[in-house]
């Protein structure tokens, strides 16, 4: 009996259910969602089908998302939203895109009645738009009179003022349908055989731009048709832009150019200003700022010789950047003008402006575009800022603190601040100003407070004003206004706290100038911020959570102070309940406000190289030759002592004790989609965490270990990949990463950190590529001590990773140059690896291959080999040249763990014969270099003679009677009868041993 076709997908759809919640992984996911959704449209289930495309979506947009998952996810929406009856069914199926197109344009010119029938034309619309999603640039693409019908009948239902919902939808459907046709001419080909088809592609686009402006040019004072036609067809129009300006930088065609142009023109003083007007929906003000972005993006030079001209853009711009704090048009304001200026500082983006020059006349002056954006601004901006009424001063407020929060403040407003008296204006006024527009003054000063070129400024000006803000704030008489104006001025404290005062001018003749207003204490702002939060927290309503994080916010930055660090990480109460109420919170700005306050707790002080180091006293000489003003000595001597590991590691162990380390995992789990600042913070957190041993396992225990490895890059090597050298990591988040996970490797035993070894294997050879500054010393020493804890397995185990490690991934060529290293601790740490290396069969060749090469049979004369003395080059170098001559260098350093390790190897090769006769019929100093380790009195000294016996019981059994009579020359058995006398001695064996194959000789 077979089933129906509804029970088969059914059965499907009951499958990847079951996948979807056993955890797939990211591009699994997304794949079985958009598989899982076209089951349900097939199944007739259209929001559930909806549903799971908005998952996708969601998916699409973390970072790790390819083009291509971006592209499965707008198919898929194309062809299921628009048709309740799945892709190519109904009776639209089989009939000719003129056939379809002739319906829609009927329909629409029929005043679009009777009225169900729209549902029924969103199906043809729906078969179209399938035809085009799966189109190969055949016959089945719309011609050019086709896209012209579809774009007049949208243009059309567009006219109509009251739109149902099905006709609303219809339109949107309509717009959809036409974009994905015009995106697919967008990009010419490269063969002469398609010669004709990106002719006939640039005359569709040209017909459709000139239908596009007859259109708005007949609407010209249409409010109601702009505003319709923007929220349903935006995208249609920066589509057929960014499409003709891909085939105009193809074709040297001035009349292409200037369509072009017109067409940019258009998007810029039409669709930028009407779909940016207060009325525009959020879909639509997003839609219309990523088409803006796709053309700064298509066209550099072109967009800015028409927006950086163009007073009503760059006033809008301006205006989205004025609304408070936290509203989405001001965050795509944000990320538009910071496109907008990187773009703008290229002076050869500047060419198509009137007046350009080429940046070699211009010398160093700014390029042309951002001379001409910084004059508009400037001039909007002050204009704003002076002005009498309240709403306006507000925006103009809060749009210089957005710029200044999207990095391009000094870039855009530094001419502001050189206006004589202008900062003092800006806080005289804050004294009678509206309360919203002093939250705004107070977001400005919180914006500009790190940019050294203002912030003293603000901070001599408005101290004053804003201690009084948190002093009215403090009262019991203070209402929620100045509660909130007292919060955000504390911070602004806090971090005027860390800004160093500007100098005061002398006073002009006749003039009595104010007194300054006294910093405030930190120590007293510490103190009020964590009362606040453990107010806040103990609350029996729901915590305001923006309050938790302006309080914290302010605490980290209040925490950069060293005697701040050991004051707040000693508040156990205020640290469990601000740990564990950022745990549990789903408000991102507030976890990272919190993490950055833990990175401040557990910072380390860089460390210095000794050339570093005579540096900063060179500096530090010369300041104070010159009387320059900066830190005192006391101060900067406690600070030193503050900042010292082991306060450090105490502070590590109180932030973790109070539930940091479960924080960190939570806030870089992927169902969060963290930002990129908070996986960088929480790397930088987990290496200051994993210098403290006894963090370590806690690290384990929590999860550490796979949220680490969740925030790696995709830079980072990753162990399923084919073998391959490793590279230098080249993103700082994965050297942190790696470090951390070093540090782990290193006392936590290697099967209870890591599901699988090799995982972290390729991380740390990574690290040991790094620089030779004093920071990449330390981690090259760190990850040799993980990769010798990693290689320490059971040879032939499960764990065993020396295979990979050394000749899968050719680590070992890495490992050897850390042994040649001029630093003593990376030269001992690699030597302990190769000790545990050289139990791999493959590594364990490379020291055996030939080592007797050159000595003549045991039955033939024995030839004298040359001393180290000797004038005989060639003859000296065939000792030198074999790997066993360094293992010999390295057990006669003085450093004594680097002794035990070269001499460890050499007691497992000594296992070889090869190696053997080598060590005592070869090299001229091996022999000597044993007895004086067999003869060591130090600490040491049980490790060595276990080695030495190890060595000279494996030569004494290696079958050649050369070499035995050679340890009989040597006088060896008088030192191993003295190791033979003691049983409880771990050499007790070998010495035995090594007796009893001596015995015959003695």
């Amino acid at each position: 009996m077979t089933s129906s076709p509804t029970s088969s997908k059914q059965t499907e759809v009951e499958r990847i259910t079951k996948e979807l919640q056993a955890g797939a992984q990211h591009s699994s996911a997304l794949e079985l969602l958009l598989e899982r959704a076209q089951l349900y449209a097939d199944l007739g289930d259209e929001e559930k089908a909806k549903a799971d495309i908005s998952q996708a979506a969601a998916l699409a947009r973390e970072p790790e998302a390819s083009a291509a998952s971006v592209a499965a996810v707008e198919k898929a929406f194309r062809a299921i939203s628009v048709s309740n009856t799945g892709v190519g069914t109904g009776k639209y199926a089989t009939q000719t895109n003129d056939a379809i197109v002739d319906s829609v344009t009927k329909f629409v010119a029929e005043s679009l009645s009777p009225e169900d029938s729209a549902r029924d034309i969103a199906e043809a619309i729906g078969v179209l738009s399938s035809r085009i999603a799966q189109n190969k640039r055949d016959v089945s693409l719309l011609t050019e009179p086709q896209l012209c019908q579809l774009v007049d009948a949208f243009h059309t239902i567009c006219e109509r003022v009251n739109l149902t919902k099905d006709q609303d939808e219809l339109a949107a459907a309509l717009a959809s349908c036409v974009r994905s046709a015009l995106s697919q001419l967008a990009v010419p080909t490269a063969t002469s055989k398609e010669a004709d088809r990106d002719t006939a592609d640039r005359s569709a686009l040209v017909k459709v731009a000139a239908r596009i402006a007859e259109t708005w040019e007949r609407h010209q004072n249409d409010g109601h048709f702009k505003q319709q036609t923007c929220r349903l067809g935006v995208a249609l129009y920066t589509t057929a832009a960014y499409a003709l300006s891909t085939h105009e930088a193809s074709q040297n065609d001035s009349v292409l150019s200037e369509v072009v142009r017109r067409s940019f023109a258009f998007c810029v003083s039409q669709l930028w200003l009407v779909g940016t007007l207060p009325v525009a929906t959020a879909d639509e003000y997003r839609d219309v700022g990523q088409g803006i972005l796709r053309l700064l993006t298509a066209s550099r030079p072109l967009f800015l010789s028409l927006f950086v001209t163009c007073t009503p853009a760059i006033e809008r711009l301006l205006t989205l950047l004025g609304q408070p704090s936290g509203s989405g048009r001001r965050s795509m304001a944000m990320l538009i003008v910071s496109q907008l200026v990187a773009s703008a500082k290229d002076p050869s983006n500047s060419s198509r402006l009137p007046g350009y020059e080429p940046p070699a006349a211009r010398g160093g002056a700014p390029a042309l575009a951002l001379t001409k954006l910084q004059q508009c601004v400037v001039r909007v901006l002050d204009s704003w800022v002076q002005s009498t009424a309240q709403a306006e001063r507000t925006q103009g407020l809060l749009a210089i603190a957005a710029l200044y929060e999207s990095g391009v403040g000094s870039d855009l407003v530094a001419k502001l601040w050189l206006q004589s008296g202008w900062v003092d204006e800006l806080w005289d006024q804050g004294d009678v100003d509206l309360k919203s527009t002093q939250l705004a003054l107070l977001a400005l000063a919180d914006a500009s407070s790190s940019d050294a070129a203002v912030g003293p400024g603000m901070k001599k000006a408005g101290n004053g004003l804003v201690q009084e803000l948190v002093r009215k704030g403090s009262s019991k008489s203070a209402t929620n206004e100045d509660r909130g104006l007292a919060e955000l001025a504390a911070v602004v404290l806090a971090k005027w706290s860390g800004v160093a005062s500007a100098p005061v001018a002398a006073p002009e003749p006749g003039v009595v100038e104010a007194v300054p207003t006294e910093d405030a204490d930190p120590m007293v702002l510490a103190d009020m911020h964590m009362q606040r939060i453990i107010d806040l927290l103990a609350s029996n309503a729901e915590p305001d959570c923006v309050a938790v994080e302006r309080a914290t916010e302010a605490l980290g930055y209040l925490c950069l102070q060293s005697k701040l660090k050991e004051h707040v990480s000693q508040n156990e109460a205020l640290l469990k309940g601000l740990f564990s109420f950022a745990t549990k919170s789903t408000v991102a700005s507030l976890k990272f406000s919190v993490i950055m306050l833990i990175r401040n707790l557990t910072q380390y002080r860089v460390v210095l190289t000794e050339e570093q180091k005579r540096m900063r006293q060179l500096q530090e000489m010369g300041a104070k030759a010159q009387n320059k003003a900066g830190v005192s000595k006391p101060v900067e001597e406690e600070d030193q002592t503050l900042d010292a590991p082991e306060r450090v590691s105490a502070r590590a162990l109180l932030v973790s004790k109070a539930g940091a380390v479960s924080l960190l995992v939570s806030a870089v789990q992927p169902r969060t989609s963290p930002s990129d600042s908070v996986r960088d913070a929480v790397a930088e957190i987990a290496v200051a965490l994993a210098t403290t041993q006894g963090l370590r396992g806690l690290l384990v225990q929590q999860g550490g270990v796979r949220a680490l490895l969740s925030i790696l890059t995709g830079d980072a090597p990753k162990a399923s990949a084919a073998p391959y050298a490793p590279q230098a990591l080249t993103q700082n988040r994965d050297k942190h990463v790696a470090f951390a996970l070093a540090k782990i490797a290193i006392s936590v035993p290697p099967h209870l950190a890591f599901a699988d070894p090799r995982e972290l294997v390729r991380l740390l050879l990574s690290l040991l590529l790094e620089d030779t500054d004093a920071q990449a010393l330390l981690m090259k020493f760190e990850a040799l001590l993980a990769l010798t804890n990693l290689a320490s397995a059971q040879p032939g185990s499960a764990g065993d990773v020396r295979g990979y490690l050394a000749n899968d991934l050719n680590g070992f060529a890495i490992v050897e140059m850390c042994v040649l290293s001029e630093h003593p601790l990376v030269r001992r740490a690699a030597t302990e690896l190769v000790c545990n290396l050289v139990y791999d069969p493959k590594v364990f060749e490379k020291y055996a291959a030939n080592a007797d090469r050159g000595i003549p049979a045991e039955d033939s004369r024995i030839v004298e080999l040359p001393s180290d003395d000797d004038e005989d080059g060639a003859a000296t170098d065939s000792y030198r040249s074999q790997r066993l001559h360094l293992l010999v260098a390295l057990a006669d350093v003085e450093d004594v763990p680097t002794r035990s390790a070269a001499a460890g190897a050499l007691a497992v090769l000594s296992s070889d014969p090869r190696c053997c006769r080598y060590l005592f019929l070869v090299h001229p100093r091996a022999a000597d270099v044993l007895g004086a380790l067999a003869d060591d009195s130090g600490e040491a000294a049980v490790d060595f003679k276990h080695r030495v016996a190890v060595v000279w019981a494996n030569a004494a059994s290696c079958g050649d009677t050369r070499v035995v009579d050679k340890l009989r020359q040597l006088g060896v058995a008088e030192s191993l009868q003295g190791m033979a006398n003691d049983s409880s001695m771990p050499y007790y064996a070998a010495a035995k041993s090594a007796l009893e194959c001596l015995a015959p000789s003695i």
